[in-house]
């Protein structure tokens, strides 16, 4: 039998497998804490889903939605965690 290794699927199905593991891992930390509105900001969250600003981007554009202080000048950006979670479940 001839084998053939397909790298880039192998790198997917490894990538995918790494965000369900931690979609996994952040949904049981909102369930023992019990907190529907926490905040994460944007970096925080690009850090624990060791995801690129362009990923997360993307992903804004597609529902992902974000939160952002009214106070003129600030670039502070927020998410909710049930949104997140909400949003890669989906």
């Amino acid at each position: 039998m001839i084998q053939t290794e397909i790298p880039n699927t192998d790198l997917s199905i490894q990538n995918i497998e790494r965000l369900l593991n931690l979609l996994i891992t952040l949904i049981e930390e909102k369930n023992n804490k019990r907190v529907s509105s926490e905040l994460l900001t944007q970096k925080e969250l690009l850090k624990q889903l060791n995801i690129s600003p362009n990923t997360l981007r993307a992903w804004e554009n597609i529902g992902l939605k974000r939160l952002e202080p009214p106070i003129e000048g600030t670039r502070s950006v927020f998410y909710l965690l049930d949104d997140v979670l909400k949003f890669l479940a989906h």
